[in-house]
């Protein structure tokens, strides 16, 4: 087994709070990815996992066993840093043999052993050079073998791709899963790349403040946020999110009890009634507003809108029209429409779809 479990799990400097009361299981043979902004508590809590940090409260469980004081080499993990950890002077095959040395395995398992992981990884032919004459990817795909290499249980992942460009980063994404199929070991990583969370993640843990807002499914996270922060964190452009108060009759009649802001996704809203379901046009909501700029993104188009009082809305188009920058009307369908209350958690059971509704339509 190599689930990781964390119960009310702590971590203080000095007086200073970073995590508080984490309570957090990870399924054996999962991909999960912890994303957050910057100072989160992300990297801090895969820190802890691995036991480079120690937790001042709570209780960590791998595989079901207690690990507070187990030291970080007898968990049965390897880790994979953004700045890679490689030995400059060692070539590559030197690299990847280092940690067996070290354990005495005899030199025809080692040979084999190094033969079969720079094949997975794919740097079979790089095996005599040195890091420095080694691409970023080349390097990365060097950290992966060295942790491979000791067969671990759990691999964590500390934003390992950060260093590279947007290229080769969806390359390595790609390898990544692969990877992840084909050993069916438990991946926990951890990065502030939305992209990489909802392209990678069986699960995704959304943190902020050393919290966590939500855990879900990549497409539960994206369609049904918990709370405005993952509205807004999940989706580029973010779901637009509007003051009830602010905003025309139609919607606060539409608001259940309770309700202070109202959101939709920007694809989700049209610039024709043809667009719409035919069963839903009675009941569509209308917008008015001023188009203010356009972005052309390839295959999408991301339109700005300015409301009324000051409220501006994003739109995602997939169409290869190019819209004038003026008044137009825009509509949304109500069963798009995300309610949140005045602590921005979300208010399920409206006429948005609900959670539970949503979970059954995805599992059937």
């Amino acid at each position: 087994m190599s689930s990781i479990v964390l119960e009310n799990v702590e971590k203080k400097y000095g007086d200073k709070s970073i995590i508080e009361n984490l309570n957090l299981t990870i399924e054996s043979g999962s991909f999960t990815v912890l994303v957050g902004p910057s100072g989160c508590g992300k990297s801090t809590t895969l820190r802890m996992i691995a036991g480079l940090e120690e937790n001042t409260g709570g209780t960590i469980f791998i595989g079901g066993q207690n690990m507070n004081k187990v030291e970080p080499g007898k968990r049965n993990l390897a880790m994979v840093f953004q700045n890679y950890a490689l030995y400059p002077t060692m070539t590559v095959e030197q690299n990847i043999e280092y940690g067996l040395k070290n354990n005495k395995v005899p030199k025809e398992e080692r040979k084999r052993l190094i033969e079969d992981i720079a094949e997975t990884v794919g740097i079979t032919k790089h095996l005599h050079k040195k890091p420095e004459f080694l691409s970023g990817g080349e390097r990365q795909r060097l950290a992966l073998a060295r942790a491979m290499v000791k067969k671990p249980a759990i691999f964590l992942m500390d934003e390992p791709l950060s260093n590279l460009d947007a290229k080769l980063r969806q390359q390595m994404r790609t390898e990544l899963i692969e990877l992840h199929k084909k050993l069916g070991a438990t991946f926990v990583y951890v990065t502030h790349d939305q992209v990489e969370a909802m392209s990678m993640g069986t699960k995704i843990v959304l943190m902020d403040g050393g919290k966590v807002m939500q855990e879900d499914t990549p497409r539960r996270m994206y369609q049904q946020p918990d709370n405005i922060f993952s509205s807004k964190f999940i989706g580029t452009p973010a779901m637009n999110i509007l003051e009830l108060q602010y905003s025309q009759n139609a919607l606060q009649q539409l608001a259940p009890k309770g309700a202070k802001y109202v959101g939709f996704r920007p694809e989700k809203i049209k610039f024709n009634l043809d667009a719409i379901e035919p069963a839903a046009r009675n009941s569509v909501i209308a917008f008015e507003g001023v188009l203010t700029a356009r972005e052309i993104l390839g295959a999408e188009t991301i339109y700005k809108a300015d409301l009324d009082r000051s409220q501006n809305i994003a739109i995602k188009c997939f169409d290869s029209l190019e819209r004038d920058l003026s008044k137009t009307t825009m509509y949304v369908e109500p069963t798009h429409l995300a309610f949140f209350d005045n602590d921005e958690k979300r208010i399920y059971g409206t006429n948005s779809t609900s959670k539970s509704s949503e979970l059954s339509s995805e599992r059937s």
